[in-house]
């Protein structure tokens, strides 16, 4: 359309040409004003008050600490006739594997690792050792760059990025004879790789795609899941096997792998898992094989011969997942776009996905199966029983030494109660001849009757690792827990007592100290069996003292539909310990229907506003949105000045119930609350009324601003590898470094850490999160989120709750029970906020009918009312907000909106300070009532969020300075100089002189009574 032709459609719409330049200039002005504090927050062009020298000095410390965690978080799983460490003599290698030119240092998506990192040839020619030029050389000429990995699982399907690239050992157009002979003339020793990569927006495929030719097409191994070893893999492997002295495996892969090849395959001496190595965590793997460091690392998920061994396999990733048959036209069949392809690709149909293994979950499945005699039948190469099942078991790992275990202590009391501490103190002794770490496993068994409450056999409940203990130096660690942390949640009252909720039933719990889940240790008193003589019904949460009780099952849920299932025709089947033979998932459950029930709340709606309206009735008349009470008429308030807090600000920061909140509030205008809660894309907004900056937040959990930003941290191991450290002190430390690069470049808050749980190895964000343990993960993360705040940085928490996989997991419906959800996928989230966290982000998923980040059971009823949470939750990315809705997560308990880019959120159901006023009395009073008091909630948990992170900072620099340390600082910063927004200031006065001019001839032209030249004004 041209231009004259568009002018005139406006102008006869009502618009003159001035009046179109002012409308456009001002429709400018106003999305600069949203997106251009974007711009701001994505180019970094705060000043921040940090020297160069200061800067490089907490980089460098950082490089130093991620080779530190890989370290720690390296684990040896085989190692034949002590091969390794290497001698030092060993100078020269063959480095076998096209996944040796392409390693792996972080997954794909927002927890990816950005910038220049080290890979293992880098590593090794740093240490002074050789590598086998030529033999790296046919890998880089083989294929280059892994396809799509510009590109990202963002941007891709899981076909097309998780595809695997190696030629065969057999094809003489690579493996010549020529080099094949001079490999051997070269070194003795081979290193193979084995590289696996995933991330965000998919699952690993459970088929292979590869290229396994030079120039070769992608070819297709139904029989092989993505997570085994491929063809090629397996024969390299024999080939290296039988043609090298000493062969050591390195398997650097975001996910769990099968690996039951390198027991049958003669010749595979060691096998070392390095997770994804972060940005200098390679040279920590060289310095392992060299043994200049012992690995100490202990596996956070079960490894089994073969993955569909597992409850949750058949109901997982893509696979897992089934189609509601009547669910076009609705969301996000609905001609919805997929944004997570790279494609023109619209959604095909709503998706389920049941978790129908319940609690047993990783080793709770394989330890409770053995212990009921499941695997009994089970042979193969490997073993009988167990050992035909199980690999490494959940917290297993080598060592180059030897430790021996005493118990020197323990609690003698045999009968106890809910709140009873148990712990055991143990004498750790090195007993070999290299220096090195150990970690301490305590595990419980809690009293199970058959058909009763469902319940694992054996349950993590502490760990500690020692210190670096040199041969023959001891170390005493104590492990604790309170029985309170083994309760069961009876969602269903199976037990039959009239009580539902979490309990204690009597009966002997069995306190185990272990080598891993499945190894009792070999010491005496390592076995404890102490008496509960009474069931304990835990009615109120030992720690809030809050009621707890069914919110999300039958006549309990808020939206009027069952997790379970069991009020929608869903008809699941639930894995029961009663009859495991009977209930174990072989296949994925097939596509049905969806009920009215679920389809009707489908999306948000008027219906869903009404409801939450009618909670507030009791607030009718109270006038809370009155004139003088909110609505921006306060003032005086100042919570921050130049960078710093005030004594108000601090006192705030570290009492989220300060009576003086409400004057603060009193003080904000109804658009700052509503600007501060609808914008928060990697910011919130300034609120200049109080006080408050501008914040920058950013992705991070394995750097921070790793994702789409300019400036960044340094990057470290994956989550995995963290957890693999089994070193909460570590995570500690870990959490303050994190802190100490976001305030040197300027960030406020990271998108980090993550805690879900890997209920399945498929899980395209595995490398983000920790284990498939609730109290290992929990642990960890709430180390790291402490060490944060101890900087002055908060954490937002990923992804509350159940973001266990990612194929479809825009809208995806996933059941379970309320037990399953309780003690596995929340547990974790449950044990940060005892920890302090103020920080969590919401998930894509549906949580059985409603999206997380709207579901007011969980982040109200839950979260803030049995927890007592104190703090903000965010919304993850608003792709579509017909969905992600804002309306719906201020009602359900949550606070900030990341509505994108542009900063296009908005609130359908919102209210003006005059309609506010106006609403006194009038039938939509709860209405304005439930608007008004979560928006003015939203805004205190988000100023609480920011100003608690920077108190804990003071507090913890005072301390630290009380007893001769030192402190963290938090690095102030000023505001820069925004070239974008100068550059589009400069057009405004540009067209409004263009304008002016125009105006001026108009005029002119009427007052000669001739025709202006251009009786349409400026075109623009």
């Amino acid at each position: 359309m041209k231009a004259t032709t568009k002018h005139r459609i406006l102008k006869a719409a009502g618009y003159t040409g001035a009046a179109l330049a002012l409308a456009i200039v001002a429709a400018a002005n106003v999305g600069l004003a949203l997106f251009g504090d974007t711009i701001d927050s994505y180019l970094g062009l705060d000043e921040v008050e940090i020297s160069d020298e200061e800067k490089s000095t907490v980089m460098d410390d950082g490089r130093s600490l991620s080779e530190r965690i890989e370290a720690e978080g390296l684990v040896l799983v085989r190692n034949e006739n002590q091969t390794l460490p290497l001698p030092k003599t060993t100078n020269k290698v063959n480095v076998f594997g096209w996944a040796s030119t392409q390693w792996v240092a972080g997954g794909s998506g927002s927890g990816q690792v950005s910038g220049q990192t080290k890979d293992l040839l880098g590593a090794l020619q740093d240490a002074g050792i050789e590598y086998n030029s030529d033999l790296t050389g046919m890998y880089q000429g083989f294929y280059g760059e892994r396809a799509y990995k510009g590109s990202g699982t963002l941007n891709s399907h899981s076909a097309e990025y998780c595809r695997l690239y190696e030629p065969s050992i057999y094809d003489k157009d690579c493996y010549s004879q020529e080099l094949l002979d001079k490999a051997r003339k070269y070194s003795d020793t081979a290193i193979v790789v084995i590289g696996r990569v995933a991330g965000e927006s998919i699952d690993c495929p459970t088929t292979q795609y590869k290229v396994n030719a030079r120039g070769g097409e992608v070819t297709v191994d139904v029989t092989r899941t993505y997570l085994e070893l491929s063809a090629e893999e397996e024969a390299l492997l024999r080939y290296v096997g039988s043609h090298y002295e000493r062969v050591c495996v390195v398997v650097n892969s975001t996910n769990t792998m099968e690996l039951g090849e390198v027991e049958t395959i003669p010749g595979i001496d060691s096998v070392m898992l390095a997770g994804a190595t972060g940005e200098a965590g390679a040279t920590a793997v060289v310095k392992a094989i060299w043994g200049d460091v012992n690995p100490s690392g202990r596996t956070t998920d079960t490894y089994a011969y073969d993955f569909s061994t597992a409850a949750s396999w058949a109901n997982s990733g893509a696979m897992g997942e089934g189609a509601y048959t009547n669910s076009r036209g609705l969301y996000p069949a609905d001609g919805t776009k997929n944004p997570n392809v790279g494609a023109d690709e619209n959604y095909d149909s709503a998706r389920f996905v049941d978790y129908v293994e319940g609690i047993y979950v990783g080793y709770r499945w394989y330890e409770t199966a053995d212990i009921e005699g499941f695997w009994d039948t089970a042979s193969n190469a490997h073993g009988t029983g167990y050992d035909a099942v199980v690999q490494y078991p959940f917290g297993y790992g080598l060592s180059y030494t030897t430790f021996s275990w005493e118990v020197a202590d323990k609690t003698k009391a045999r009968t106890v109660s809910r709140d009873s501490e148990i712990s055991l103190t143990v004498r750790v002794t090195n007993t070999g001849s290299a220096a090195g770490r150990d970690v301490v496993e305590l595990y419980c068994t809690p009293p199970y009757t058959s058909g009763g409450i469902e319940k694992s056999s054996t349950v993590l409940v502490a760990y500690a690792k020692t210190g670096q203990l040199e041969p023959g130096e001891s170390q005493d660690v104590t492990v604790s827990f309170t029985l309170d942390d083994v309760a069961s949640y009876d969602y269903n009252d199976a037990n039959g007592n009239g009580f539902s909720g979490y309990e204690l039933e009597r009966g002997r719990y069995t306190v185990e100290l272990k080598r891993n889940a499945h190894e009792v240790a070999d010491c005496e008193g390592a076995s404890t069996t102490y008496m509960l003589p009474r069931t304990v019904e835990c009615e109120q949460d030992l720690v809030s003292g809050n009621t707890v009780e069914n919110r999300f099952t039958g006549d309990a849920t808020r939206d009027g539909v069952s997790i379970d299932g069991s009020d929608s025709g869903a008809d699941i089947t639930w894995l029961t310990r009663a009859d495991f033979a009977g209930t174990f998932p072989k296949k994925c459950d097939p596509d049905r229907e969806m009920s009215d029930s679920i389809s009707s709340i489908n999306l948000f709606n008027e219906a869903q506003v009404e409801a939450d309206a009618a909670e507030y009735a009791e607030l009718v008349g109270t006038g809370v949105y009155v004139e003088g009470k909110g609505l921006g008429l306060g003032g005086g308030v100042e919570l921050s000045r130049d960078g710093s807090l005030t004594s108000l600000g601090r006192e705030l920061g570290l009492d989220f119930y300060d009576e003086r909140w409400e004057t603060v509030l009193d003080a904000i205008s109804l658009a700052d609350m509503e600007d501060t809660v609808l914008h928060g894309y990697i910011q919130t907004k300034a609120i200049d009324s109080v006080g408050k900056p501008a914040t920058k937040e950013v992705d991070g959990p394995s750097q921070v601003g790793s994702f789409n930003q300019l400036k960044m941290g340094v990057g470290y191991p994956d989550g995995t590898v963290l957890a693999q450290t089994w070193n909460a002190g570590l995570a500690y430390e870990y959490g303050r470094q994190l802190g100490r690069e976001a305030s040197a470049i300027g960030v406020d808050g990271i998108y980090a850490p993550s805690t879900n749980i890997h209920r399945s190895p498929l899980g395209g964000r595995n490398y983000e999160y920790l284990s498939e343990d609730a109290t290992l993960s929990g642990t960890m993360v709430s180390q790291v989120v402490g060490g944060a705040k101890s900087a002055g940085v908060y954490c937002f928490i990923k992804h509350l709750a159940m973001n266990n996989q990612d194929t479809y997991r825009d809208s995806l419906y996933e059941w379970v029970t309320e037990q399953a959800l309780r003690e596995i996928y929340l547990k974790p989230f449950q044990i940060t906020v005892r920890n302090g966290a103020t920080g969590f982000m919401s998930s894509y998923n549906r949580i059985g009918a409603t999206w997380s980040g709207g579901n007011k059971a969980l982040l109200t009823d839950v979260l803030r009312g049995e927890w007592s949470y104190c703090g903000t939750v965010i919304t993850d990315y608003c792709d579509h907000q017909q969905y992600m809705n804002a309306d719906q997560i201020l009602r359900a308990g949550g606070d900030l909106y990341m509505d994108g880019v542009f900063g296009n959120g908005s609130f359908k159901y919102g209210f003006t300070s005059d309609e506010l006023t106006a609403a006194s009395g009038s039938s939509s009073e709860t209405r304005a009532i439930s608007y008004y008091t979560n928006l003015r909630r939203a805004t205190k948990d988000i100023l609480y969020t920011w100003l608690n992170a920077r108190a804990t900072n003071l507090l913890a620099n005072e301390a630290a300075l009380a007893e001769g340390g030192e402190g963290v600082e938090f690095y102030v910063k000023k505001n820069g100089v925004n070239w974008i927004r100068l550059g589009v200031a400069a057009a405004d006065i540009v067209t409004l002189s263009v304008v002016g001019v125009g105006l001026a001839r108009k005029w002119r032209a009427r007052r000669t009574g001739r025709a202006a030249e251009d009786d349409e004004g400026p075109l623009i």
